[in-house]
């Protein structure tokens, strides 16, 4: 089987996340530098600015991984012999059971604990930042493809590998998926760690980071789907104890469901843990001439 998870330069922790930081700082130092100078009010448009700044860091990275065109092209030939549609399927099936029955549950939860403070935050979060398609386009773009991209790359690729050769693979599993999960935290961290534990596995199982991001793309873009209406009616009716027991029922069926399927996709790929990351060795592609 082609491992495409040692042939490209290793990228340090440490010099990711300060490319991170860099891309965002200049970003926001180009919007000022528009507006004082052109006119030109980028400062408030939080998507655009994030979408700019998620694609310079996709560069660098790209830039510090050495990925040419070759490698790439290699590595999209390896990905349709190994892709499994329905493996796939499975886990964005799994992570959507999660993160769904972990938000009904926290709802319910918090209504029996403070339930005017539930009804104020949801009274809150049903007001849409995105009025426009053009908005709802970039938004799209930044959560579909965007962060797929970036987060696969940035978490799989260099945290979870790093961690993984410097001390063992559960390490990095654990380590990189707890913070993917702390930095998702609006989606749920269990429901998040969950993910980044199933995307570090596909990721050693098919060793083709490729495998990892197109779960990724189909997950957000199902979770992406409700915004797609932005002319919808909201509902902003307070939440009743009726409404909270219902969110509890569901929210633990499908906690259960899910937490069945993840433990069972853990279990039927653990083999591939045992291995772990091979050292890097100098490249075995074909070069052109």
């Amino acid at each position: 089987m082609s491992d495409f998870t040692k042939e490209f330069k290793d990228v340090k922790i440490l010099s990711a996340v300060f490319w991170y930081i860099f891309t965002m700082v200049i970003v926001i130092f180009g919007a000022y530098f528009a507006y004082i100078f052109y006119g030109i009010d980028l400062i408030d448009d939080n998507n655009l600015l994030s979408l700019i700044s998620t694609i310079l860091f996709i560069i660098i990275l790209l830039y510090k991984f050495r990925i040419s065109k070759n490698k790439l092209l290699l590595m999209i030939k390896d990905y349709t012999k190994k892709v499994n549609i329905k493996e796939l399927g499975s886990v964005v099936a799994t992570q959507l059971c999660l993160s769904m029955g972990i938000s009904l549950l926290s709802i319910s939860i918090v209504y029996f604990t403070f339930p005017y403070m539930l009804n104020d935050l949801l009274s809150e979060s049903s007001v849409s930042e995105v009025s426009t398609y053009g908005g709802l386009f970039v938004s799209m773009l930044i959560t579909v493809i965007g962060a797929p991209l970036m987060e696969e790359l940035f978490f799989r690729s260099i945290i979870f590998k790093r961690i993984s050769r410097k001390f063992n693979i559960y390490l990095g599993m654990i380590i990189s998926s707890l913070v993917f999960g702390l930095l998702h935290i609006e989606l749920a961290i269990i429901g998040a760690f969950a993910f980044g534990i199933a995307c570090c596995i596909l990721y050693i199982k098919y060793k083709n980071i490729l495998i990892p991001m197109t779960v990724h793309f189909f997950n957000n873009l199902i979770a992406f789907l409700p915004q797609l209406d932005i002319n919808a009616p909201v509902d902003s009716s307070p939440i009743t104890s009726t409404d909270a027991l219902v969110s509890l029922s569901f929210g633990s069926l499908l906690f259960l469901i899910g937490m069945f399927f993840f433990i069972k996709f853990i279990l039927k790929n653990k083999k591939y843990l045992k291995n772990g990351f091979l050292p890097r060795t100098e490249s075995t592609f074909p070069v052109n001439n």
